[in-house]
């Protein structure tokens, strides 16, 4: 779970960096986090914005409940915890404006309203502070459910075909990312900022700026879409890929027709050129109609008129990106139809500090009784006392339980 997250995030910043310059230095800064990945972190999340006016522009003025829940989400979430490694970490988000919880009777106590997540390799944990157990879920198979054969794979085989698709992503992305060659228009370098962290330390760092709009992000999505179909790399990570997921396939259901591996690597190199085939011509002919422009023409008659999306990366002389700042807007009108109507902006802002690298601070992964599956929830209707009934984590640990099975659904196999 942890390294695929991250592996997410070192492929965004493909697209934010560029190859040379202040932008090389961001990219040279995430990469670095991430073979390094063992520090503590804190941050914050929260709308901004025209907030307040939006139920009234969709023509549903906020009651006292709703005004609350705007209030929530303007005050947004706060986040501290530590990753020992990619796969292992520890994470509290609280809600810094709990009233509507409280209001609705589910949330009680001096504590703020929030969720402790730890995650332990495949395995996920998480409680509310008011519970005295946490919730035990497989991320690999969060319904506690069992698919096909898969409960009886061997999990040390499971894990071996993780790290490799893990392994085999992260290569790929970091030397695709060291090729890349679009050139971003407006980053900047905003000088030396001394940021102080939580843990008390005052770290000198350099403070580069991105600015991206609609028009760059559009551009972008071109360039690496006209890139991958024609990038040697990209398709022979895609065909790696391919039989990987193959083997696991093969492993996990007994009941799967077995191929050799030179099956595997000939069916995968088909259907990957056959792929970047249709996707290239897509790109050749109907891709060239849609030009930046005419999507931004396109949007604008739908009320979508803007995305503008800045970056802060203040990044140390270990190339450690100690702080980064993130703030995406989105201008919209509600009702395109109303032509004299101010559109409205809504945004997403976020703050996170990392620290402490090399050091991040020791937790305990709950032990066996510490902690309950979905199973167990169903096998003893007691166990669900276990958590707070004045908490809102009871009504979602209950709404998992009294989920029906998916033994009880029909598939139609002949469905692509």
């Amino acid at each position: 779970m942890w390294k695929k997250g991250s592996a997410l995030l070192l492929a965004l910043t493909l697209v934010l960096t560029g190859c040379s310059g202040n932008a090389a230095l961001v990219r040279d800064s995430v990469v670095a986090s991430l073979e390094k990945p063992n520090y503590d972190f804190q941050g914050s999340l929260k709308l901004v914005g025209d907030v307040d006016q939006l139920p009234e522009a969709l023509g549903e003025p906020a009651d006292a409940e709703g005004i609350a829940l705007l209030n929530a989400l303007k005050a947004g979430v706060s986040v501290k915890g530590s990753q020992l490694d990619l796969q292992n970490a520890k994470m509290t988000v609280e809600v810094n404006d709990d009233k509507l919880l409280r209001d609705q009777g589910l949330w009680t106590g001096d504590k703020k309203a929030g969720v402790e997540f730890i995650v332990s390799g495949n395995d996920v944990f998480a409680k509310s502070p008011l519970d005295q157990k946490y919730l035990k879920v497989d991320s690999n198979n969060p319904s506690g459910l069992a698919f096909g054969g898969a409960a009886d794979i061997d999990p040390a085989k499971l894990k071996e075909y993780q790290d490799k698709m893990n392994k085999l992503s992260m290569d790929f992305l970091k030397k695709y990312i060291a090729k890349y060659g679009y050139k971003l228009s407006n980053v900047k370098n905003a000088g030396e900022v001394t940021v102080e962290l939580p843990n008390g330390e005052k770290v000198k760092t350099t403070h580069i700026t991105i600015n991206l709009d609609t028009k760059e992000l559009l551009q972008m999505a071109f360039y690496t879409a006209n890139d991958a179909v024609a990038n040697q790399d990209v398709k022979n990570f895609a065909v790696e890929l391919v039989v990987l997921t193959k083997q696991l396939e093969e492993a996990i259901d007994p009941e799967i027709e077995k191929t050799t591996d030179a099956q595997k690597r000939s069916q995968a190199e088909i259907a990957v050129a056959a792929g970047m085939a249709a996707a290239k011509a897509w790109l050749d002919t109907e891709g060239k109609n849609y030009t930046p422009e005419k999507i931004i023409e396109m949007g604008k008659e739908s009320g979508f008129h803007s995305v503008n999306w800045t970056l802060d990366f203040y990044i140390n002389d270990a190339k450690m990106p100690v702080r980064q700042t993130s703030t995406l807007n989105v201008t919209f009108s509600p009702n395109p139809e109303k032509k004299d109507e101010k559109p409205l902006t809504l945004g997403l802002e976020a703050d996170a500090l990392s620290y402490n690298f090399d050091k991040a601070t020791k937790y305990d992964v709950p032990a066996k009784d510490a902690a309950l599956t979905v199973e167990a929830l169903k096998a003893d209707e007691k166990a669900i006392e276990a958590f707070d009934k004045n908490g809102f984590f009871r009504k979602f640990v209950e709404s998992l339980i009294s989920e029906p099975e998916w033994e009880d659904f029909e598939f139609d196999e002949t469905v692509e």
